[in-house]
């Protein structure tokens, strides 16, 4: 390779050329993921767009509660709560939180919310002030301690303002994510060819034993059942969105930045031109040797 803008490749740009090469892919993964969201949110429309199963959509219903969380400060059963922190008189503040999965009663039926990686959009539902000398609950004093700054101003004779935001069950609710049916229609399901057929050896009749794979469907046969939910919205391993919110979701909600679409350019172009910088250094390390 003939080259003039290379004579003497340095630890420095050699480090500098593989960090852009590692870089380059996930940089390009993270653009096409924006890059499709935008265009999955910009043909959901506007909300309450089709839930059609098998695509991107919009749930509208009620707060169902699959496990149990109750709200540090109202005490209420939810879905998911943060707990703002904040010192009052100094700018020390943190956020705090749990959530699970849940279920929507929506007019298309039963359906299951998974909780990884949601964009929350949670109502006020309650505030309080702490003084120092405060004696607090259990579970909030677990939850202070889980930020050392808010702690150790608390402790110092600081006051305190807890600030909760929860999905409480039975509230209004939108979800929009990837959206797939679960509920497999009552059919019979064929299990001869899963079976094997052994003999006891006393009474010459067959025994029939059922097989891993047959026992798998009718378990997830029984976990589809009439009881079970029908919808399932959560990440769909291309663009991983689900938000979840108490009102319809506005345009902003749903906006994506273009500049996070730049990485599909920035990624490949990171990648070459360190791959360039490489071959030259080798280059002009073989022209050395000789």
């Amino acid at each position: 390779m003939d080259i003039v803008f290379l004579t003497h490749p340095t630890a420095g740009g050699l480090a500098g050329a593989v960090g852009a090469v590692v870089a380059g892919a996930p940089l390009f993964s993270d653009g096409l993921r924006a890059l499709r969201l935008r265009r999955r949110l910009r043909r959901l429309g506007t909300p309450p767009a089709s839930c059609a199963p098998g695509g991107f959509g919009h749930v509208e219903g009620t707060v169902a509660l699959e496990s149990p969380l109750f709200a540090p400060l109202s005490a209420r059963p939810c879905a998911a709560f943060r707990l703002e922190l904040r010192a009052e008189g100094a700018p020390i503040a943190a956020t705090v939180g749990e959530e699970r999965s849940f279920r929507v009663v929506s007019r298309e039926g039963l359906v299951h919310v998974e909780a990884d990686d949601v964009r929350w959009r949670l109502p006020h539902t309650a505030e309080r002030e702490v003084a120092p000398d405060e004696v607090l609950s259990g579970t909030l004093a677990r939850w202070l301690e889980s930020s050392p700054e808010v702690l150790l101003w608390r402790r110092s004779g600081g006051r305190l303002r807890l600030i909760e935001r929860a999905l409480v069950a039975g509230a209004a609710c939108h979800v929009v994510g990837r959206v797939e049916r679960v509920r497999a229609e009552a059919t019979a399901v064929a299990v001869e060819d899963e079976t094997v057929l052994l003999r006891t050896g006393t009474d010459g009749v067959p025994e029939v034993v059922e097989t891993g794979a047959a026992r798998g469907r009718r378990d997830a046969w029984h976990a589809t059942g009439a009881d079970g939910p029908e919808l399932w919205v959560g990440p769909d391993g291309l663009v991983d969105f689900t938000l979840v919110s108490d009102r319809a979701p506005t345009a902003a909600d749903l906006a994506m930045p273009r500049w996070r679409t730049f990485g599909v350019l920035i990624g490949p172009v990171l990648s070459l031109l360190g791959l360039l910088y490489l071959a030259a250094a080798v280059d002009a390390l073989r022209g050395l040797g000789h």
